[in-house]
C-alpha cells in the first residue's frame, strides 16, 4: 500500500519541475492526484506520466492568477472524486534582473503568481477540509531566499517571505481542526526556473555545485517531491506551521 493510498491531491504548476515530480510521485503512492498548469500540453505529459506509472489522475488546465479558475480547479477536483485531502502549491514564477531593472510588471507577475493564486488556494481547500471534518495537508513551496540573501531575485525572494508566513500564521489558526500546513524552501534545483545564465554556462554549474549548493551537486525536482510527500502523508501527522529547507547546504555556504 502507498503512503497516500486513497487520497486525493491538488497540485498546482505540475507541468514541470518540482510540481510536475509532485503529482507522478503521489500518483505512484496512491494518490489520485489533480494536476493543474496553465500550458494544455504539459499537463497532459504529466497525465501521462501519471497513468504510466500505474496510478490515477486528472488534468485540469487553469492559470492560477485568476481566482475563478483557482476556483474551477477546485470544483473540478471535487466533482471528479468528491472529496480532498490535500493541496500542494507549486506553480511559481522567476524574473532574475538587478533591482534597479525590476519594473511593476514584473512585481504583479511575482505577487499574482507566487502569494496571491496561494491565498486564493488555500482559501479554497480549507473550507473543503473543514467540511469533511477529518482535516487536510496543505504543502506550500517557497524558496532558500526566504532563509538568506539572494542577488537579482527580490521581488521573488520577498513574495516567498511573505508566502512563509502567512503559512505558519494560517496554520496556527486551523491547527485544532486538524488542518495542517508547512512550506518548502528549495535551494537551487534544476528546474525551468534555473536562470538561462546558470544554465547556459559550464563555469556557473561548476561554481554552483562546489561553492552553493556544498552537498556536491544541484537538487533535482524529486528531491523536493520526496519531502512534500513526506509533509503531506499521515506520517507528518503532528507537523505543522513549519518550514523545511531542502537546500543542499546552500545556506551552510552563506
Amino acid at each position: 500500500m502507498g503512503r497516500l493510498e486513497g487520497k486525493i491531491a491538488i497540485v498546482t504548476g505540475a507541468g514541470n519541475g518540482i510540481g510536475q515530480a509532485t503529482a507522478i510521485r503521489f500518483a505512484k503512492e496512491g494518490a489520485k492526484v489533480v494536476a493543474t498548469t496553465r500550458n494544455p500540453e504539459h499537463g497532459q505529459a504529466t497525465l501521462k506520466a501519471i497513468k504510466d506509472a500505474g496510478g490515477e489522475g486528472i488534468f485540469v488546465q487553469a492559470d492560477i492568477r485568476n481566482k475563478d479558475e483557482i476556483k474551477a480547479v477546485y470544483a473540478k477536483a471535487l466533482e471528479a472524486y468528491g472529496e480532498l485531502d490535500i493541496t500542494v502549491n507549486c506553480a511559481g514564477v522567476l524574473v532574475h534582473k538587478p533591482f534597479l531593472e525590476h519594473t511593476d510588471e514584473d512585481f504583479n507577475l511575482i505577487l499574482e503568481t507566487n502569494y496571491r493564486a496561494y491565498v486564493w488556494s488555500m482559501q479554497e481547500a480549507i473550507p473543503i477540509f473543514l467540511k469533511q471534518g477529518r482535516g487536510g495537508s496543505i504543502v506550500n513551496i517557497a524558496s532558500i531566499s526566504v532563509m538568506v540573501p539572494e542577488l537579482f531575485s527580490y521581488f521573488y525572494g520577498g513574495c516567498k517571505a511573505a508566502l512563509n508566513k502567512l503559512s505558519i500564521d494560517v496554520a496556527k489558526e486551523f491547527a485544532p481542526k486538524q488542518i495542517r500546513i508547512n512550506v518548502v524552501c528549495p535551494g537551487p534545483v534544476n528546474t525551468g526556473m534555473t536562470p538561462a545564465e546558470v544554465k547556459n554556462s559550464p563555469e556557473q554549474q561548476k561554481f554552483m555545485t562546489e561553492n552553493v549548493a556544498i552537498i556536491g551537486r544541484l537538487g533535482e525536482p524529486d528531491d523536493i517531491a520526496n519531502l512534500c510527500l513526506f509533509l503531506a502523508s499521515d506520517e507528518a501527522s503532528w507537523i505543522t506551521g513549519s518550514t523545511y529547507v531542502a537546500d543542499g547546504g546552500t545556506s551552510l555556504a552563506v
